[in-house]
């Protein structure tokens, strides 16, 4: 009698912790964890006055522990310079937070003055937030509309890569 008592207790036990275990490994309302991805780094060389200017993007997504998004563009540049007279008229980046090829927000940032008055350098643009429960599918796309001082050829567009989605 006293084995069955024991053997009932050990088994009792043993069901007691499967339970408790199931619940404490069931999964409650979730946080969102942050997350980034980025495209790798694009770059392009610009037949400017003087010595080429070489300009580097890199397109990155970004969703925050709250669900927030928005995407960003870290940018650097060297042989620029050249001020107004030899550097670009143009050179506006056009950053855009897509879900699923659908913009959500888009944006045009002109970054001719930084290029033009440093000879090399480095900045982040980052783009507006997004609040969105919604998962999936989120990236960072643009392409920079630009125009060369002085040239007489007038501008072009450069279509950059976006990031992998989040």
């Amino acid at each position: 009698m006293k084995r069955q008592i024991v053997r009932l207790v050990n088994t009792a036990t043993a069901v007691g912790i499967a339970a408790l275990t199931g619940v404490v490994m069931t999964p409650g309302s979730a946080i969102a964890a942050a997350a980034t991805k980025c495209s790798a780094s694009q770059h392009k060389e610009f037949d400017t006055i003087g010595a080429n200017l070489d300009l580097y993007v890199t397109l990155c997504v970004h969703r925050s522990s709250g669900n927030d998004y928005n995407s960003y563009a870290d940018i650097s540049w060297k042989d620029g310079g050249g001020g107004l007279s030899a550097g670009m008229e143009d050179l506006v980046l056009n950053l855009r937070l897509e879900r699923n090829d659908a913009d959500y927000r888009n944006e045009n940032i002109n970054i001719a003055g930084s290029v033009n008055y440093k000879d090399s350098g480095s900045m982040r643009v980052t783009g507006a937030r997004y609040h969105s429960n919604t998962t999936g599918g989120w990236t960072a796309d643009g392409h920079i509309a630009w125009d060369i001082q002085n040239d007489g050829a007038g501008g072009g567009t450069w279509g950059l890569g976006g990031s992998p989605s989040i």
